[in-house]
């Protein structure tokens, strides 16, 4: 009988364990929504344009439009081998990047699939459509009106913790501002090709 109380306080005391275990990650999920529906607060999502087809021009996105970013000389499409030609050795290169090629230039990174660049990726102090890296959410609305997208990024080997994405579109071009979900700042602004269009 001493055997079988001894069991019966063993089960409940792991039933506590598996209980406190549910509630933590329960309390860690509640932390999570709340915090990332605070920082998407400053977007009016009622604005956003997911439609590109009705998207009107905007002046601030003009390299946009060209497949380029403010102060960096190639642009989406670009070969391979003319960034290598014009700007030497990159500081680093991964050739299993994301299914291609990454170069990086000081803060300038080049994404390259089939010898040409398929994306470019900025961590520098230039603006870059008129917006800075450390600038706020709202500052990049106030700039540039509000994005045709906003989410949550996946964990990808881009956006490693899961940040907002602010996405604008310009004809067959997106520029994805990367937002840090703790301080509200830009962190990074990237350009890709729309595979939609």
């Amino acid at each position: 009988m001493g055997v079988n109380v001894y069991c019966g306080k063993k089960i409940k005391m792991k039933k506590k364990w598996i209980l406190l275990i549910i509630i933590i990650i329960c309390l860690f999920f509640i932390f999570f929504i709340v915090n990332n529906e605070t920082i998407k607060k400053g977007i009016n999502k009622e604005n956003l344009n997911p439609h590109s087809n009705e998207e009107k021009y905007m002046p601030s996105l003009k390299l946009l439009y060209e497949g380029k970013m403010n102060g960096i000389e190639f642009g989406i499409g670009t070969k391979y081998d003319k960034i290598i030609t014009q700007w030497g050795k990159p500081e680093e290169y991964n050739d299993s990047f994301m299914g291609g090629i990454l170069l990086k230039y000081g803060d300038t990174y080049f994404l390259v699939s089939d010898n040409q660049v398929t994306g470019i990726y900025y961590t520098g102090n230039n603006k870059i459509y008129g917006v800075q890296i450390g600038m706020e959410l709202e500052q990049v609305e106030e700039i540039l009106g509000s994005p045709n997208d906003l989410y949550t990024s996946q964990y990808s080997e881009l956006y490693i913790n899961e940040p907002l994405i602010l996405k604008y579109k310009a004809d067959k071009y997106i520029v994805n501002f990367e937002i840090n979900t703790e301080n509200k700042k830009v962190n990074s602004i990237a350009i890709f090709q729309d595979l939609e269009k």
